[in-house]
């Protein structure tokens, strides 16, 4: 039976139907996965590159009271306002309505934060006494609704601490060291608290007293109670070490503002090793303290601009943002690490008025007025990033200069987050390149040899063997080259360094030498000169390794790493990129043999018979016929294993030391995309700026191997449209 067109069977006719269903499908079901993959990176990537806004927010009608200090509890589901006459009260976000009050019983003349805890409280009467007071939220359910009651506690006692008279004051705790800083005039008192534990009262604090070299107008500590910086109106600066006290000295002397100019607003950011100033004109400059060779100095790392002059600076509790106020009102969001203005509001806003940004960032609550409460919204979720701390150098708080650096997370809160994907994206590079380097000439030329000139016996067990190796589980040549292969080689770094002289000249001088003899000897084992090489690869290697220690002590005096370290410059780590191209170009050796090993032996033998036919030698043949017909194949065999090499995950993860440099030394590590997204990726939090960008590195990969595999694709069929015509 044929079909109505006479020409096929019809069981053939539905049959070839069907296939070409089934394949259009299975083509469009892969387009359309990697479509989707690629919808999913960008939706959770795209996030961190919308802009942050600022909206009027909610108004609260409170008791007429003269405001202090305001606040915001963690969740931003209730309001703290405290007043001079010592009333603190609390407001719930959602209806306004009052939900506590404590009367401390103190007319109070100063409150502010006790960094770097966001509840505790220092406040200071007009008498100078002063007390720490923490506010507490307890979550309860009642009826089955969400219930939260603030409460007031004294963490060190009830009882008031007596300062000396002063105009300025700052506060901080370290852990269980508390520091006091009060500056009347050009004098400083230092009270220094030690085993400072909430729930035990303070103990008779540690007194010092000093002259300033001029008038402080502004007191700040220093990170961990390090140093205190000590400033005037006009911008004149003095940075003293208080660690330790005994021995207090003066680090850095200078000015922040142009010869007669006042500050408009001066604050330290969060961990306190930096300052931002605010300038007439709108200036605002970020300043960075530096420690080296010549000693402590100050130094603005980065400016902004802003419309007018900034007179208030209202600081993130958590982050290194803050809003800068001005005279009119105008309320801007800025990021010093990213360099971004964010956002601008026009909110009407008194400088003078309490502010303060929730611990989450996303509110800012002030006082305009003795009787209300006033917010607004911030959308500010991912101020941290940019073009440029992705992809640029980034000058960070206390670094000498602008760098390349991946460093997400710490054990410090104060901590500066740098995200820069530049390292990574080099790393990456780095490992598949010394990977390529040893495996695409190993495997090209074993290609070359098994197709074009072994014996077929020979090349029936070979060419599965090597096939059989892309099998293996990359975890377990990442654990052989992390916890065998690096420590051999650090132990015998001479020896591993001689087999790339040694083993290549063994083999040169027996190629040579086999060319000389008969051809009775050498006709029998054409095909079969593999074999006859093997023993002598073990023996070149096993005299390698002899020949290590005579280089060690007569090229290297002894220490091999040492000499590399100071005559080259080249640092050395036991897990490094020498041990990942060893390692992951194992890996990448049998992909690129099958592929070409195939697109050699498949060149079709009459080209091969007419080239020795008119005379050529099976070299001429080799060079000029077979590798330039093969060229399409071996060049996608050397794609698609700097492919598996870019986006290889175990072997670099375990056989490096996962460190994000910046160097092409072989002898030191890197951190590459896919292993920085196997080991980050289960610790980040969700829908974080971290988590993010951990997405956004995937999708750098996946776009790097896409555009890979296009260029492999272009060249290919440009190689066969010229070649495939031989």
């Amino acid at each position: 039976m044929t079909t109505s067109l006479g020409r096929l069977p019809a069981r053939r006719y539905w049959s070839d139907k069907l296939t070409r269903w089934v394949v259009a499908l299975g083509g469009a079901g892969v387009i359309g996965a990697i479509t989707l993959i690629f919808a999913y990176l960008l939706w959770v990537v795209g996030p961190i590159f919308v802009g942050g806004d600022i909206e009027a927010g909610a108004q609260v009608n409170v008791a007429d009271r003269d405001p202090l200090l305001v606040d915001v509890s963690e969740n931003g589901e209730v309001y703290l306002r405290l007043s001079r006459d010592g009333i603190v009260e609390f407001y719930s976000a959602a209806s306004g309505a009052p939900i506590a009050g404590f009367d401390l019983g103190l007319q109070l003349v100063r409150a502010q934060r006790v960094y770097p805890t966001v509840d505790l409280y220092a406040l200071v009467d007009h008498e100078h006494n002063m007390v720490l007071v923490q506010t507490r939220y307890v979550v309860s359910f009642v009826e089955g609704e969400r219930k939260l009651t603030p409460s007031l506690t004294f963490p060190y006692g009830q009882g008031a601490l007596q300062l000396p008279p002063h105009e300025q004051l700052d506060a901080y705790l370290n852990e269980d060291e508390l520091m006091l800083a009060t500056a009347s005039g050009t004098e400083l008192t230092l009270h220094y608290f030690r085993n400072a534990n909430p729930g035990a009262p303070l103990r008779q604090p540690r007194l010092v007293q000093l002259n300033a070299q001029h008038e402080i107008d502004h007191v700040f500590l220093g990170p961990r109670n390090g140093w205190i910086y000590l400033i005037n109106r006009q911008g004149d600066i003095e940075i003293l070490d208080i660690k330790p006290l005994s021995a207090i000295t003066r680090l850095f002397q200078g000015r922040l503002t142009p010869a007669g100019e006042n500050l408009a607003a001066i604050d330290s950011l969060l961990g306190r090793y930096a300052l931002v100033t605010a300038e007439s004109g709108g200036l605002v400059k970020q300043w960075s303290i530096f420690n080296d060779s010549i000693g402590t100095r100050l130094e603005p790392i980065r400016n902004f601009e802003l419309d007018n002059t900034a007179e208030r600076f209202v600081l993130e509790p958590r982050r290194k943002g803050f809003a800068a106020v001005d005279a009119q009102g105008t309320v801007t969001l800025l990021y010093p690490t990213s360099g971004r203005k964010i956002a601008q509001f026009d909110a009407g806003l008194a400088p003078q008025a309490p502010m303060a940004i929730s611990p989450r960032s996303n509110l800012l609550i002030s006082a305009p007025t003795a009787n209300t409460l006033s917010t607004l919204n911030l959308d500010n979720k991912h101020p941290e990033i940019s073009f440029s701390t992705l992809w640029q150098e980034v000058w960070y708080e206390g670094y000498q200069e602008p760098i390349y650096s991946w460093q997400s997370s710490s054990a410090d809160n104060d901590f500066e987050p740098k995200f820069s994907l530049t390292p990574l994206a080099f790393g990456t590079l780095k490992a598949a390149f010394y990977a390529l380097l040893f495996a695409v000439p190993i495997a090209i030329m074993g290609a070359v040899y098994t197709a074009y000139f072994m014996a077929p016996q020979m090349r029936n067990w070979v060419k599965p063997g090597i096939e059989i190796m892309a099998a293996l589980p990359t975890v377990i040549l990442g654990f052989i080259g992390g916890l065998w292969l690096a420590p051999i080689i650090e132990s015998n770094l001479s020896s591993v360094l001689a087999v790339f002289i040694v083993l290549p000249a063994a083999l040169l001088i027996f190629a040579m030498t086999w060319s000389q003899l008969p051809d009775r000897v050498t006709v029998p084992m054409a095909g079969w000169y593999g074999l006859l090489v093997v023993p002598l690869i073990i023996a070149a290697v096993y005299l390698a390794f002899d020949l290590g220690p005579f280089l060690e002590r007569h090229l290297f005096g002894g220490d091999s790493r040492a000499w590399f370290r100071d005559v080259l410059g080249l640092n050395y780590d036991q897990r490094n990129a020498l041990v990942v191209g060893l390692i992951m170009g194992l890996a990448v050796i049998p992909t690129i043999f099958s592929i070409a090993e195939d697109a050699i032996y498949g060149v079709p033998q009459h080209l091969t018979n007419g080239s020795l036919a008119l005379g050529a030698t099976p070299w001429q043949t080799l060079t000029r016929v077979v590798l330039l017909t093969a060229s399409p194949g071996i060049f996608s065999a050397v794609m698609i294993g700097m492919g598996r090499a870019v986006g290889e995950t175990m072997i670099v993860l375990m056989a490096t030391g996962n460190t994000p440099l910046m160097d092409f030394n072989i002898f030191e590590g890197m951190r590459t995309f896919a292993a920085n997204i196997a080991v980050e990726l289960p610790e980040s939090e969700v829908d974080s700026s971290h988590y993010r960008i951990l997405f956004l590195a995937a999708l750098v990969l996946f776009i790097l191997t896409f555009l890979l595999n296009t260029f492999a694709e272009v060249v290919r069929q440009r190689l066969r449209e010229r070649y495939g015509s031989l």
